[in-house]
């Protein structure tokens, strides 16, 4: 008899989830127990001191979102330092690159711990300890870098190399740890082995002091009253309906879920029928994903919720997880640090996110917003129901974050293909300038298209991971980003 299955970015990540599933855990459980065993596992991508969403699907309750992100810091400071740590850095991709800014200055109040810790508290069945003891091991014995991980800490590499009580953790060697080689975080081990105590003391104890001392001396914006504050919220989820099945998805004032309907929606009106990767098919994307990326630049800078009052109207290192159960529960959870700040917390092996140092997150410009502001995201854990199935599903990849689940749901719901065909296919984003574009689409297709078009040689995670699982117990791990499918 099938117990679960997860659909996720790592190896050590499903075999977390797996054991919860095997020890008897419902879909909560495991997507908590993974979510814990990314923290350690997929150090490149994420970690327990950044924030993100689950969107959650009950089999006998409405479906609901836990909003973990982070907050714009800065409560209780009487002004800003005089000189902020805030850095620009390059990252390197093999067809495009992109600007970010880390440093101590880059650090949002992070979320994840709290987050986690309260779905499992109110959906799970099994022990926190049980939950948690995978990650422990994995950090305590360590862990192999795969290839994909490898590529990611080689992109990174100047991030995790700023301080060094980073790179003695993630690039002990004095540089990027490559595929094959082990790497151990005992303080994070310590710290999970003392969880939910050492989370109260993350919080509102005396680290939560020690990180705000630091940062007050250094350059950073991170408080003691932003984390005391930090509260995770429960969210009615955006429910949207489109011709072929339906979305529950984030709603604002995170702004992914939202123009993932908005894509739905316009590719309906541009697309007057063909096959799949048909020059119809694909100009009918290419067009659409021009136009959220315009309403986008006009609406939400203004005001996130305008996004939702637009749908009524017409009716942005990340990793996601996606879990189901026989009984039918459905769980979808993104988490980032962003691209990390370089920060590890003294004692616990967690590095902290640089959320406030992502421009697509920051509309208005940096350090605009009043502290305690929970920030706009474009992560959009979801549950998608097409024809007679329910998906979990969602994406890492910042700004492609909307445009990869946009695709995969067309690729799902217009055309029917299998769930490893339709994560698999091809994938365009449009960056403003230029439409960016993967390989497996002939270059004709696209030949009259107004904009610039950079074909990629290879596909790549820029474009996104998307893993997703049905509740016909189907389901794809993204190649892009080491997916990985697992049943029990």
């Amino acid at each position: 008899m099938k117990k679960g299955a997860v659909a996720c970015g790592n190896r050590y990540t499903a075999q977390a989830a797996c054991e919860a599933f095997e020890a008897g855990g419902n879909a909560f459980d495991a997507i908590c127990a993974a979510a814990f065993a990314a923290g350690v596992c997929e150090a490149a991508l994420t970690s327990l001191g950044g924030g993100g969403f689950a969107t959650i699907f009950p089999s006998q309750e409405s479906p609901l979102v836990y909003d973990f992100f982070v907050d714009t810091p800065g409560k209780g400071l009487s002004k800003r330092p005089r000189e902020l740590d805030f850095r620009t850095v390059t990252v390197e991709f093999p067809g495009s690159s992109q600007d970010f800014h880390v440093g101590l200055a880059s650090v949002a109040v992070p979320g994840t711990l709290k987050g986690i810790l309260l779905l499992h508290q109110e959906k799970g069945r099994l022990p926190l300890k049980e939950i948690v003891s995978p990650a422990i091991r994995f950090a305590k014995e360590g862990f192999e870098v795969d290839a994909f991980q490898a590529y990611c800490f080689k992109l990174l590499f100047p991030i995790f190399s700023l301080r060094p009580e980073t790179a003695a953790i993630f690039c002990p060697k004095g540089r990027p740890p490559q595929e094959g080689e082990i790497l151990k975080n005992p303080d994070l081990a310590s710290f999970l082995e003392a969880i939910p105590e050492s989370i109260e003391d993350f919080y509102h104890g005396e680290l939560a002091q020690r990180i705000a001392e630091i940062m007050a001396s250094s350059g950073g914006l991170l408080t003691a009253e932003d984390l005391n504050s930090y509260q995770v919220y429960k969210r009615e989820p955006l429910h949207f309906e489109f011709s072929r099945g339906a979305l529950f998805t984030n709603p604002p004032p995170s702004f992914g879920g939202p123009m993932v309907c908005l894509s739905l929606k316009l590719f309906e009106e541009h697309f007057s029928g063909g096959d799949f990767l048909s020059r119809e098919h694909i100009m009918a994307l290419a067009t659409t994903l021009v136009e959220v990326h315009d309403l986008r630049e006009r609406i939400v800078r203004e005001d996130p919720f305008r996004a939702l009052e637009l749908l009524k109207v017409a009716q942005k290192g990340t990793t996601h997880i996606s879990t189901v159960d026989a009984e039918g529960n459905l769980a979808a959870l993104t988490m980032t640090f962003g691209e990390a700040s370089g920060f590890v917390v003294p004692g616990t092996g967690i590095i902290l996110n640089n959320i406030m140092g992502e421009d697509d997150l920051h509309p208005r410009g940096f350090f605009a917003d009043p502290p305690g502001k929970r920030i706009s995201s474009m992560m959009a854990p979801s549950i998608a129901q097409v024809r007679d199935r329910k998906i979990a599903l969602g994406s890492g990849g910042s700004k492609r974050i909307r445009s990869a689940i946009f695709e995969v749901l067309v690729a799902l719901a217009h055309f029917s293909l299998p769930c490893e065909a339709a994560v698999s296919a091809p994938r365009l984003h449009f960056d403003g300038e230029v439409l960016q574009v993967e390989p497996g689409i002939p270059e004709e297709t696209l030949s009259d298209f107004p904009y610039p078009v950079n074909f990629w040689p290879v596909k790549d995670l820029y474009f996104g991971g998307v893993h997703l699982v049905d509740d016909h117990f189907e389901g794809a791990g993204d190649e892009r980003r080491a997916g990985i499918f697992r049943i029990v």
